[in-house]
């Protein structure tokens, strides 16, 4: 049930949930071959420079997926109160009208 993993603090959905489109192999598999050309064209050095700016790149995507999951998902509650209380006023409106 999710309510008792997210209770018991054991959903981890970035963790492990792992993308299956083709295109997001596709992307990992283009990544590794640059980085294998990257490995074989570079110093150690200049290769440690782009490891380290692709883990950089890594952390401001993580943050940038986590504010808009935090938007989203508060859109979805949003949006969902709103039709909660539509509902609300057309019972409402039909209950003043004898309508059931």
């Amino acid at each position: 049930m999710i309510l008792e993993a997210i209770y018991n603090g054991d959903f981890y959905p970035s963790e492990t949930v792992v993308p299956k489109s083709e295109k997001y192999r596709n992307a990992l598999r283009a990544c590794e071959k640059i980085m294998d050309q990257l490995a074989q064209r570079l110093t150690k050095e200049d290769y440690d420079l782009v490891e380290t700016l692709l883990d950089q790149s890594s952390i401001a995507q993580c943050e940038e997926s986590e504010c808009h999951f935090k938007v989203g998902f508060s859109a979805g509650l949003l949006v969902q109160q709103e039709a909660i209380e539509q509902l609300k006023i057309m019972d409402y409106i039909h209950t003043e009208q004898g309508v059931l």
